[in-house]
């Protein structure tokens, strides 16, 4: 039988300070200096350069679902890269998914799946409200104006920024 090193979290504490009575029990020393042994994770390199890429080698091939061509359902528009949204949002995905991929955790591919791809791709397919509602295949649709703003007071501004930065 192995024996994991104790922590010093008293949490996880039985109240046994014997321990188990085996002689191979690791001291805190002994602990540290096998994860001080240990050699650097290499970096890896992102398997994509860019989000165009991204969206051409992964994005494309794997995502599929049936797009509607009238109003409701799912919109796409194959000029993706015509939506300032869409390519924001596929270019944090692209990010996203590097990470996941480069992550030791054996479920970082999955959280990605369920945090960032699905709640994106629900806006961004959105056939009533997304970037690309009313995509008609004649391509006659450009997307949506961008929304209006007033100028931010100067008062205002120095509030906002002494507030969140």
């Amino acid at each position: 039988m192995v024996n994991l090193p104790r922590t010093t979290d008293d949490r996880w504490d039985t109240g046994n300070e014997s321990g188990d009575g085996t002689a191979d029990e690791w001291t805190l020393e002994q602990a540290a200096a096998v994860g001080s042994t240990a050699e650097p994770q290499e970096k890896k390199e992102p398997k994509y350069a860019n989000v165009i890429d991204w969206v051409n080698g992964f994005f494309l091939p794997v995502i599929r679902r049936r797009i509607s061509d009238n109003d409701g359902g799912l919109s796409w528009d194959a000029r993706w890269w015509a939506y300032p949204e869409v390519v924001a949002r596929l270019a944090a995905l692209h990010q996203a998914w590097e990470e996941a991929r480069a992550s030791d955790s054996m479920s970082a591919m999955s959280a990605w799946w369920i945090q960032h791809l699905e709640p994106h791709l629900k806006v961004i397919l959105d056939g009533d409200t997304g970037p690309m509602a009313n995509a008609k295949a004649d391509r006659s649709f450009m997307g949506w104006p961008a929304l209006p703003a007033d100028p931010v007071p100067s008062n205002v501004f120095d509030k906002i920024l002494d507030q969140y930065n």
